[in-house]
């Protein structure tokens, strides 16, 4: 019997009226959040908080918005709670493991893209296996009820992004319609950001309620997309078919050597398990002998599919060691498996009589709180695919399977976040004189380290010096700056033949003799790395972090800037237009108010 997933909707006004008032606040949040952005100001200042923030407003909005009137109030509320924990404790948790110490982009202030797209996932399936639980009334529903809710979901997030982009395209033909008359005001409309980004959040909103109200369209088009999908089966399963028989005569070296060869493989098998449940649907729907057959044959072609992909991994991580993509791909590996061995053993009770592949029922919900399992796991703290891939590569290096001079230190600084810059420090502190080289070349510059220059590193010709007339001076130019231990990053220009930089050269400790400020960067975001002259030659005394405000930086060329007291015991401050660049000796975000 199938499940009836809807329960008594309210009144469709009310319910259209609570949507467009959800949208409306959802459009002012990420409004709020972008003009942050744009300023500089809280949160966009701390990562940590800006990242949550906004994943929170993206997600949370939609999913209650898909719920309402079709999910109880008390499970609605409590589902929204936990997505809204989660969605705050996952982002935090990703901005934590890539700590940013200067914010150079607005990259730097958002998720990783992995977190957006297995996030939404995530909650997508999360909300499928609530509204068909509820549905039901049982903590584990039938499957017809499981199947509805997340064919609802798909359908009406799918027609819910034709319509904005349906919306977006009457807009802009109404733009160039008035422009053809020199009417432009709906252009400028449109341009603002305080009008898209509310507009979007609420044609969304209106969209959902839509097609939620409309229950006859989501089923139609719904039925439409699986028997089409499902008729592609017999071709897929053809097609692995063909491809494992024609291993039998080529051998797996000419798999080996793709070097993709897993992510080729967890490829197909994922297409066979959509296109096998497009063609199963819900179960209840008799299909033709030839779908049946696919099934049949798509399923017990899935088993040598995923086990070959696991034993190409495995060569490469035997080969290489773990990595982030390697550990993500070991999950996707974990989930194919559950499908496979499920699906092979849905194909053989079939065969034995029982009914047809009714045990691919109970294998998609378990396998669905599965991956819920997986993407909190990786995550989380629990099995942070960074940390996972920083302990092998160390491993590795430690026991000799890869030399000190064939390891990637900066791997551990790019993709690896505060596990891996944590290991580069331990790392420089080497006995090994080539691993502590390397090491803190990938901590203060970044890239492979290049061969030694036959000639020094020319100062002069890498720096522009401003107040224009000044030089920089001898000692400065003379200084081996390779050899500088320090904490923080010496600038690329003192030590990379033709990397270009600024100094501005003025007084910050009011010792009569001038520092130098070595900017790097440009328009807002550029930051300051202060030289400071002592009795054992030229070392780095802090930073002026960025984000700046427009114009800072053209002053400071200028020279139109004066000097405030000092706000700690040694070093003045910079000013500009009465704001301070304060001075400080380590790299945290800086707290700028802008004009307006």
């Amino acid at each position: 019997m199938t499940s009836q997933i809807d329960l008594e909707p309210a009144p469709q006004r009310t319910l259209f009226l609570a949507r467009l008032a959800l949208g409306a606040a959802q459009g002012l949040v990420l409004y709020l959040l972008y003009r942050a952005a744009d300023a500089h100001v809280w949160p966009a200042t701390e990562p940590t908080s800006f990242a949550p923030q906004l994943m929170t407003a993206l997600y949370v909005p939609l999913l209650i918005s898909q719920a309402m009137g079709g999910m109880r109030l008390r499970t609605l509320l409590i589902w929204a709670l936990v997505a809204t924990i989660a969605c705050c404790g996952l982002a935090t948790y990703d901005r934590l493991s890539h700590p940013v110490t200067v914010i150079t982009n607005p990259d730097d202030l958002l998720p990783r893209f992995s977190l957006f797209f297995f996030g939404f996932a995530g909650l997508f399936i999360a909300q499928s296996l609530i509204a068909g639980g509820d549905a039901e009334r049982r903590y584990v529903a039938g499957y017809a009820a499981y199947f509805d809710a997340a064919w609802k979901l798909g359908v009406q997030l799918a027609l819910s992004a034709v319509f904005v982009g349906g919306f977006w395209g009457v807009l802009w033909l109404g733009a160039a319609l008035f422009d053809l008359i020199k009417l432009n005001f709906l252009e400028k409309l449109i341009e603002h950001d305080w009008f898209a980004i509310p507009a979007t959040a609420l044609a969304t909103a209106a969209a959902i309620h839509l097609t939620d109200v409309r229950a006859r369209l989501v089923a139609g088009i719904r039925g439409v997309a699986l028997t089409l999908l499902g008729w592609l089966l017999p071709l897929m399963a053809l097609i692995a078919a063909g491809f494992l028989t024609g291993l039998f005569f080529t051998g797996f070296a000419p798999l080996w050597q793709t070097k993709s060869a897993a992510a080729g493989l967890l490829g197909a098998a994922a297409a066979l398990v959509i296109l096998i449940n497009a063609a199963y649907q819900n179960g209840e729907t008799a299909r033709p002998a030839l779908l049946r057959i696919a099934e049949l044959v798509a399923s017990f072609a899935l088993v040598p599919l995923v086990l070959i992909a696991a034993y190409a991994l495995n060569l490469r991580v035997t080969q290489y060691g773990w990595t982030v993509e390697r550990i993500a791909a070991l999950a996707c590996i974990i989930a194919a498996l559950c499908y496979a061995f499920g699906y092979a053993a849905a194909a053989v009770q079939s065969l034995l009589g029982r009914p047809w592949m009714q045990l691919l029922q109970p294998v998609n919900i378990a396998t669905s709180f599965v991956v819920i399992a997986l993407l909190l796991l990786l995550f989380t703290p629990v099995a942070d695919p960074m940390k996972l891939s920083v302990d092998s590569q160390i491993a590795r290096l430690r026991d000799g399977r890869i030399s000190a001079a064939a390891f990637d230190y900066d791997y551990l600084k790019r993709e690896t976040g505060r596990f891996g810059l944590r290991a580069l420090h331990k790392l420089s502190k080497s006995k090994d004189a080539t691993i502590a080289r390397r090491a803190q070349y990938a901590l203060t510059t970044g890239g492979a380290l290049p061969a030694p220059p036959a000639a020094p590193v020319d100062l002069a010709a890498n720096i522009t010096v401003w107040p224009k007339g000044k030089m920089l001076p001898a000692s400065l130019l003379k200084q081996n700056w390779r050899a500088v231990k320090t904490e923080m990053s010496v600038p690329s220009c003192l030590t990379t033949p033709g990397f270009r930089c600024e100094a501005v050269l003025t007084d910050l400790n009011g010792d009569g003799a001038e520092e130098a400020v070595i900017v790097n960067g440009r328009d807002i975001y550029w930051w300051g790395t202060v030289l400071q002259q002592t009795a054992s030659g030229w070392t780095i005394a802090g930073m002026l972090p960025s984000p700046h405000c427009k114009g800072d930086l053209q002053a400071l060329r200028a020279g139109k800037f004066t000097m405030a007291p000092p706000k700690s015991p040694a070093w003045k401050t910079l000013r500009i237009d009465g704001r301070d660049l304060a001075f400080t000796p380590a790299n945290p975000l800086s707290n700028v108010t802008c004009p307006r």
